[in-house]
């Protein structure tokens, strides 16, 4: 790690000594507008990565070569573009907003800038004003809603991880989610949640890279989202990319922005528990006589709440044993319920959002430094979360030839008890909402310790034994068994650039990324889990050295953009953990040497290197007919010698039809299409088979160590994952630019899937790593923009994002139907199915007669079919909707956020039936009077092909009690508690006002703004679930919803000051 800081630490020092004096000859000019007046604030943006803006005379002076391209940019005016020639200055004149053509220059692969009407693929871009204007923490997460073909899910919590999807899931076991680029920097987006958080077994979720990036500093992100944007990055091409694009200072417009916002979150939606009756396994006080009086005595024993009505007679309740405490000792309390339910657990949790930045330009040298932190509280007692941000970036001319430029990021977050959630002894949700009683009084439990420091749990063994049955006390997890987190992370990029001869130029790079982990995490003595401390350190380190040369030339009616380049990739990993085993010899003692047993050690790391070359040409004709191609060659040490080497190649075309159509309706018309294919590299250590050291796991042979190989068998043979893919789209913009439209239709088979394949137990491993398999996704994208109203003062803009996307599993390894992906911890797996969408919800259905209804055992309760597919995780369609309305100074915007289909599979709603506790369970009188299966009794007959035939049909018309009914829900079929995951979403509104000139004082400009993100929620198949938080991080196994923690909003405000 130092040796990377010092590399890094080197390169921004070098920038910082380029001479400010060197001269060159320029290209000036003046930006006018539609009625010849000045424009200020243009931006003057050249091919060659140069940027200024004019001055209050629209002026502009900036460094460029002859046959380089000028892109001129405005709010609200379009953007214009020429080819520096022999003059040495110009004239531009901007068009009325209702003239707009498409023309702008977008961030393409590589971080090249090129003119979007030549491209041949889909892409979309978002400004960095409508990432921050929801002052969301996480970049990434404000996309959601903002891009067609981009599925985004995180779970609550505190910087938990966000799963990001570009046009379906292609692999099976595989990296589905995109590569995220920051200023040309690939940043590692691990995620390093266990397999038991993922699948909602129990666990913290800490996060992933995406939340290192400051929303503050985004400038663009241009999602790269099928095979052909992204086949430049070969064998990282697979699942598109996410390019980010930083601010830098621009020359000519030096300022200070200061943003201070304060955010306010709460519960959104979380279970609904009925307050009808209390806990017990039955509905009978326990009777007991103490010191020669009787009691009745609440069985705080059973963690369940089927116990008596709440009636308000005086009981015994768990806090009246403890002789030391008289104010509570053998005295009654009504039972009723609780004022201070298990609502009062929660608070409201608060982030505070602090942000600075300063730019400043010289003739040749220009500077951006911003410092940025976050300081957020959970929603839970005793959580909370730190992240500080420091970035800078730098540029710089020597002379008429040479430039450069770089930036170096620090960030450091701090997670101080991130909460558990799952099903697991530390998981909050499921104390609350799986087992438990509902007529608990949450202030009385805040007192949670003895007062010799044992636990006092509600959940006593029985009256006279204080001892926890099932379930800890909610506040001494929150104190006692926590974990801390502390994420290190530097990356930057540094540039130099050669100007070799006019359209002729080469550029080096050099890119780093260093991210460590270090987490700690403890289990008190007198927990239900076993008591502990363990410690983990993780490190890992990604450098890339890369070169190009490049033409840009323009010869009449042709122009001609190319380069040619090498890239070596270079990554290290090294992983230590330690944890006690047997529990603490001392209590409240964490440390390894504190184990009763010996500790559990382990070590790992590796090495990976990837070298590359790769060349691009874009050949256009007339500005109306463009064709691009692209190639790149990957060698990867994760492959065997002499398979290691991969071609990725792709073609793409456009043909921008309105330049050849006079119609003063249409004011931009393309077609465009393209073809690619990429790949996904295997992962480390899946060629050979290596010998593990047993002992580090406490595992010896007569005393001495031994070594194992692991039970996955290895594959010298392994070869990436490929996919190739097929897009055309049309885009539109006509009627003054009031209306216009992007759609795509797309294509992708993956082959070649690496996959674990199960062996049989002779073999001596229980899985294989093979290329076996192959997966579909088809689809289509639409983006529309609509401008119903526009006037002098006010302005009405709708855009849509639709995305829908049909995925299939084509063939797994030789007559293998499905593959298993993960098992929730009860009832449910998660397979990869042939013939099916990925990720289908397995587990046993309700059998159904000829005529659709339920069959019904003898025993009045639902009978159950064999194991089958209950349907997929992933959604049918996804649309955004977003509304912004300008009136003057004041803007309003509003999202909405639109899901129809998949499935998600819900431990709690099982266990919260079982147990008693959710509303459903003491709804219309039913523990008085019993329910009635709705359903018919009949001969079931199980037929060869799986399915069943119902004769002798009848009304089924037993009654059954309510606990046999709702118990059920666990003993009967898993599809009771599979849910679907549509929803709509008001995912965010914002409110901002900019000050007038005269009011804003010393500053050139203020605006204040009010925000809310996630405000109301509709159209949930479950009331007690969002399906967003059926999610255990951003791995590939989803929709296992184990225990999850209530959906959250989030309301706040933010004033921002410039200067």
């Amino acid at each position: 790690m130092r040796r990377n800081l010092k590399n890094l630490f080197v390169l921004g020092s070098l920038l910082f000594g380029a001479s400010l004096y060197a001269q060159e000859k320029t290209v000036t000019g003046v930006v006018k507008d539609h009625e010849g007046l000045p424009v200020m604030d243009a931006v003057v943006r050249t091919s060659g990565g140069n940027e200024v803006y004019t001055d209050e005379s629209g002026n502009f002076s900036v460094q460029a070569n002859i046959g380089e391209y000028v892109y001129v940019e405005s709010m609200g005016s379009p953007s214009q573009t020429f080819v520096v020639g022999e003059s040495n200055s110009y004239t531009v004149s901007l068009k009325a907003s209702e003239d707009i053509e498409l023309g702008e220059a977008v961030v393409t692969a590589l971080g090249i800038t090129r003119d979007k009407k030549s491209l041949g693929y889909a892409s979309q871009e978002v400004k960095g004003d409508v990432i921050s204007q929801g002052r969301g923490s996480n970049a990434l997460q404000s996309l959601s809603g903002n891009v067609a073909g981009a599925q985004i899910t995180a779970p609550s919590g505190l910087g938990t991880s966000a799963r990001i999807i570009l046009r379906g899931v292609g692999s099976i076991t595989g990296e589905n989610r995109p590569l995220i680029v920051v200023d040309g920097v690939p940043m590692d987006n691990s995620n390093y949640n266990s397999s038991s958080t993922q699948s909602g077994s129990g666990g913290r979720d800490y996060g992933d890279g995406s939340f290192d990036i400051n929303p503050d500093d985004v400038e663009t992100i241009n999602v790269l989202k099928g095979g052909p944007a992204s086949a430049l990055y070969g064998s990282r091409a697979n699942n598109g990319v996410i390019m980010i694009t930083t601010k830098s200072a621009k020359k000519g417009k030096d300022e200070i922005i200061i943003n201070t916002g304060l955010a306010f979150e709460s519960l959104n939606i979380q279970p609904k528990l009925q307050q009808l009756y209390g806990g017990g396994f039955d509905a009978d006080f326990q009777q007991v006589n103490i010191n020669g009086t009787n009691y009745s005595v609440v069985d705080y024993a059973a963690d369940e709440s089927w116990g008596p009505r709440l009636d308000g007679q005086q009981v015994l309740h768990w806090d009246a044993f403890d002789s030391n405490d008289p104010s509570t000792y053998l005295k009654t309390r009504a039972w009723s319920p609780a004022q201070a339910n298990y609502k009062t657990l929660y608070q409201t949790g608060i982030a505070y959002t602090n942000s600075v930045s300063f730019s400043k330009s010289y003739e040749n040298t220009s500077a951006r430094m911003s410092l940025s932190h976050v300081d957020q509280s959970g929603i839970l007692p005793n959580t909370s979360l730190k992240r500080t941000t420091a970035n800078l970036n730098l540029s710089t001319r020597f002379n008429d030839k040479l430039t450069a430029k770089g930036g170096i990021t620090y960030v450091r977050t701090n997670g101080y008890n991130r909460p558990e959630f799952g099903y697991g002894d530390n998981s909050i949700p499921q104390k609350l909402y799986q087992w438990g009683q509902v007529q608990l009084d949450y202030n009385r439990l805040k007192n949670y310790k003895t007062s010799t420091g044992e636990q006092r749990s509600w959940n006593r063994t029985s009256w006279d034994d204080a001892t926890p049955k099932y379930s800890d006390n909610p506040y001494w997890i929150l104190n006692e068994n926590t974990s801390n987190d502390q994420r290190d992370r530097f990356y930057g990029n540094f540039e130099l650039k050669y100007d070799i001869a006019p359209g002729f130029y080469a550029v080096g790079n050099i890119y780093g990324d260093n991210t460590s982990l270090n987490i700690t995490s403890r289990v008190a003595v007198g927990s239900q889990a076993q008591d502990g401390f363990s410690d983990s350190y993780r490190e890992k380190t990604e450098m890339n050295y890369e070169g190009r040369l490049h033409v840009d030339k323009k010869w009449g009616d042709f122009s001609l953009n190319a380069f040619a380049g090498v890239n070596r990739r270079h990554e290290t990993y090294g992983s230590m953990s330690a944890s006690t085993n047997g529990g603490l010899i001392v209590p409240g003692l964490y440390t390894i040497n504190n184990s009763a047993q010996q500790a559990s050690v382990s070590t790992n790391k590796y090495k990976r290197r990837v070298n590359s070359v790769y060349a691009s040409a874009s050949l256009g004709f007339a500005d109306t007919f463009f064709l691009e191609g692209t190639a790149r060659n990957d060698w990867s040490s994760t492959l065997p010698e002499h398979n290691n080497s991969f071609f990725y190649p792709s073609v793409t075309g456009s043909f921008v039809f309105s330049q050849l159509v006079d119609a003063s309706w249409l004011k931009f018309g393309k077609v465009r299409a393209g073809w690619s294919k990429t790949g996904n590299d295997a992962g480390v250590h899946q060629i050979f088979d290596v010998y593990e050291n047993t002992a580090f796991s406490g595992s010896t042979f007569m005393g001495g160590p031994y070594f194992l190989t692991s039970l996955s068998k290895k594959n010298q043979f392994l070869k990436p994952e490929g996919k190739e893919a097929f897009e055309v789209g049309l885009e539109m913009q006509m009627f003054k630019n009031r209306f216009g439209f992007d759609v795509t239709y797309y294509r992708e088979e993956t082959t070649d899937l690496i996959m674990g394949v199960q062996t049989g137990a002779e073999t001596g491993v229980t899985s294989k790593m093979l290329n076996a398999g192959k997966s579909v996704n088809k689809g289509i994208e639409a983006m529309v923009n609509i401008v119903p109203i526009r006037t002098n003062d006010f302005e009405w803009g709708i855009n849509v994002n639709f995305s829908k996307n049909d995925n299939e599993i084509t063939e797994l390894y030789g007559d293998f139907e499905s593959l298993t992906l993960g098992s929730a911890p009860f009832k449910a797996t998660l397979v990869a199915a042939v013939g099916e969408k990925y990720g289908q919800i397995r587990g046993t259905d309700f059998i159904y007669d000829s005529d659709g209804n339920k069959v019904v055992g003898a025993n009045g309760l639902y009978l159950s079919s064999d194991v089958k597919n209950l349907g997929s995780i992933i959604a049918d369609w996804n649309m955004g909707i977003r509304n912004s309305f300008t009136y003057k100074n004041f803007t309003l915007s509003a999202l909405l956020d639109i899901q129809q289909g998949g499935k998600y599979f819900s431990v709690t709603n099982l266990f919260g039936m079982y147990s008693g506790m959710l509303e459903e369970t003491a709804a219309n009188n039913v523990r008085e009077t019993g329910t009635v299966s709705q359903g018919v009794t009949g001969n079931v007959v199980k037929n060869l092909d799986g399915s069943y035939t119902v004769t002798n049909t009848a009304e089924n018309t037993r009654n059954v009690s309510a606990a046999s009914y709702y118990g059920h829900y666990y003993a009967g079929p898993t599809s009771q508690n599979v849910f679907d995951a549509d929803y709509i979403k008001l995912r965010e509104v914002t409110v901002s006002y900019a000050f007038p000139e005269k009011f804003r004082g010393p500053f050139s400009n203020v605006v204040i703004s009010a925000f809310g993100r996630n405000l109301g929620t509709w159209g949930l198949d479950n009331k007690h679930i969002d399906p967003e938080q059926a999610s255990g991080g951003s791995g590939n196994v989803q929709g296992m919803e184990g225990g999850s923690l209530p959906s959250t909003r989030t309301y706040g405000m933010n004033l921002k000051l410039q200067f």
